[in-house]
């Protein structure tokens, strides 16, 4: 099965891995996101405002980390869209980290026939030193399904 053929509820199984996708955030990234989202708080950008706010450098805002989180899962599951996702962040993200994004499939409900199907997943997101910095869940339905 090609990488972008949607999978079928059969497809998948409990317990399947999601991942790992690894990338290092880099000041680039985190300056081209504050750019398009209109970030005026400069602790996410500035070093030295950082250092005022107690951080060693710069931070990686949570939702451009929980933005990529996500993306794992739209690219692991080609023919399904997030109905929920919620993440903890746990520690903050230094530019400059490299993460390693992964999950598993913890449940799976309903049917295709039905138009219930829903995947359910774990999913962790660790700096290079194995911290946990976020860990959520999510819920996945197949495209065109109705969230219920």
């Amino acid at each position: 099965m090609s990488e972008n053929t949607p999978k079928t509820f059969a497809d998948i199984d409990i317990g399947d891995d999601i991942g790992p996708v690894i990338q290092t955030v880099t000041s680039e990234i985190v300056q081209h996101y504050a750019d398009v989202v209109r970030i005026g708080d400069r602790r996410f950008i500035d070093p030295g405002v950082a250092r005022e706010k107690g951080f060693t450098q710069p931070i990686v805002p949570g939702p451009l980390s929980a933005t990529l989180l996500s993306k794992l899962l739209i690219d692991h599951f080609p023919g399904w869209r997030l109905q929920t996702f919620q993440v903890s962040f746990r520690t903050p993200v230094r530019h400059g980290d490299t993460l390693n994004f992964w999950g598993n499939v913890t449940e799976k409900s309903g049917d295709e026939a039905t138009h219930t199907a829903a995947i359910h997943c774990d999913v962790i997101v660790e700096n290079q030193t194995g911290d946990r910095v976020i860990v959520g869940t999510a819920t996945l339905g197949p495209r065109g399904q109705v969230s219920q």
